[in-house]
């Protein structure tokens, strides 16, 4: 899962319910699931927006928010940056995109898994060269 994902757990946002019943399901089946050390950094930057840019989140929200996201990746399997290093910069020169958005392509490829996003762009990136599905939202 990419930080897009992570944050649509703790946040309300345009695909949260989708996000939130897709992962239920993903449990249910038993599946393992990962992420990348730096997802939580980039969730934790995310709240952050929220509440300092976009001005749609108060303070006491954020606090929960990042206990609640702190929570879901603490229960994650976590890829570290360091593991898939050199493939995500390979990834991110190939493809034109950033070394942020390759570590969870690399990481996907590492684990022989599925990227789930709800970054489109992200999406048909990873698509070319592995496997990954996009969040489904009703908005």
């Amino acid at each position: 899962m990419d930080s897009n994902i992570l944050v649509k757990l703790v946040l309300n946002e345009v695909g949260s319910k989708e996000a939130r019943a897709s992962i239920a399901d993903a449990l249910k089946k038993g599946y393992a699931l990962h992420t990348v050390d730096l997802a939580l950094t980039e969730g934790l930057n995310v709240i952050w927006k929220h509440v300092n840019l976009l001005k749609d989140l108060k303070m006491t929200e954020a606090r929960s928010a990042t206990e609640d996201l702190t929570r879901v990746y603490d229960g994650l399997n976590i890829v570290t940056a360091r593991e898939i290093a050199a493939e995500a910069v390979r990834i991110a020169l190939a493809q034109n995109i950033t070394v942020y958005d390759s570590l969870y392509i690399a990481g996907a490829q590492k684990l022989k898994g599925i990227l789930f996003t709800a970054d489109w762009k992200l999406c048909v990136t990873a698509k070319k060269i592995s496997n990954a599905r996009m969040l489904k939202t009703e908005a």
